[in-house]
């Protein structure tokens, strides 16, 4: 299995171009092809990986047949440099102030027009980024729970398994069963 498999629900603005067109049917495809493996050993997990590309295609329909496309928002320098800010100082507190501040703007500002290019809070942002990137971690390494939880900034590790859970559908333990044995 690849490690780039993403399990969690895609959010996107209006704007979709044709590389997150691309990047959302290959999700969608892997989705499915996960419900398929799961189906008949553990339906649970298939019921949330259909959920989740229910929730995909939900969100893509109702984009492409939106005409009207929203003006504001992050230029992509801003995202990027916010994005490589989360990534720097992913085991420490962030806040969205400090996320505002790089980009000399209000947090209220900041946050709207965050939430207008990401189609999430920053705080919810920074979360998903903290799971991908411990996702990563549990697929190259059989570190603890804890220690992944402790060195991507969550906490402690039932507040990590909540986060966790929340992303994926899945608790830490049984994504790590599911993917990393196949990694």
């Amino acid at each position: 299995m690849s490690e780039s498999i993403d399990t969690g629900i895609v959010l996107s603005n209006s704007g979709v171009g044709r590389s997150d067109r691309a990047e959302q049917s290959r999700r969608l495809l892997m989705l499915l092809m996960e419900t398929e493996r799961a189906i008949y050993r553990d339906p649970d997990i298939a019921s949330t990986y259909l959920n989740q590309a229910i929730s995909l295609l939900t969100v893509t329909r109702h984009n492409k047949h939106n005409p009207y496309k929203p003006r504001g928002g992050l230029a992509s320098w801003q995202k990027s440099r916010v994005d490589k800010f989360i990534n720097d100082n992913i085991s420490s507190s962030i806040r969205t102030v400090e996320l505002a501040s790089l980009l000399s703007l209000s947090a209220s500002h900041f946050t709207h027009a965050f939430k207008q290019t990401t189609g999430m809070t920053p705080l919810v942002y920074v979360a998903t980024m903290r799971v991908k990137a411990a996702q990563q971690l549990m697929l190259c390494s059989m570190h603890s729970l804890s220690d992944v939880a402790l060195s991507h900034g969550f906490c402690d590790q039932a507040h990590f398994c909540r986060v966790f859970r929340r992303e994926t559908g899945l608790s830490p333990q049984t994504w790590r069963r599911l993917y990393a044995s196949n990694a």
